[in-house]
């Protein structure tokens, strides 16, 4: 496993995927949140959209965030990426840990699902099982990065 990261340097990987403290993709933002819900809405499982989710999407929302040590590993940051079933599997979670929650991205090529919670924290659905990446994205950044995944 690759040592913690530090905040700094979460935010010098964030920066060199691309990202910025004042990036703000809000018109765009808006469209992926809709296009999740109406999905979710079609399996039958529908999710509520709430601050965090605009916030995380408007500041991350597009990035394809390369693992600093394998370049064919990433994290893309896109609601509407997923796969039939997400949402069944989402909804099953938040009945367990007792918070809402909302696809905000997914790996490649793993495959796996990251979901944020309405208190912030961020958790992965992985066919390996469900893991708590964190209390906030930049925990969760590096819990991915390290490889560092925590069963729920």
């Amino acid at each position: 496993m690759l040592p913690e990261m530090s905040r700094e340097s979460v935010a010098e990987w964030l920066t060199v995927n691309g990202w910025t403290p004042e990036r703000d993709i809000s018109e765009k933002a808006g469209e992926f949140i809709h296009h999740a819900i109406q999905e979710s809405n079609e399996e039958g499982c529908p999710v509520v959209a709430f601050e965090g989710v605009e916030n995380f999407i408007r500041s991350y929302g597009l990035l394809r965030l390369t693992h600093p040590s394998d370049p064919k590993e990433s994290l893309i940051i896109n609601p509407t990426g997923g796969y039939e079933g997400d949402f069944r599997e989402i909804e099953e979670l938040a009945q367990e840990i007792g918070k809402r929650l909302f696809r905000v991205g997914y790996d490649m090529p793993e495959g796996g699902i990251f979901v944020l919670a309405e208190d912030g924290s961020l958790y992965y659905l992985h066919h390996t099982g469900t893991y708590y990446l964190g209390a906030d994205e930049y925990e969760a950044f590096s819990n991915w990065v390290r490889g560092n995944l925590q069963s729920v």
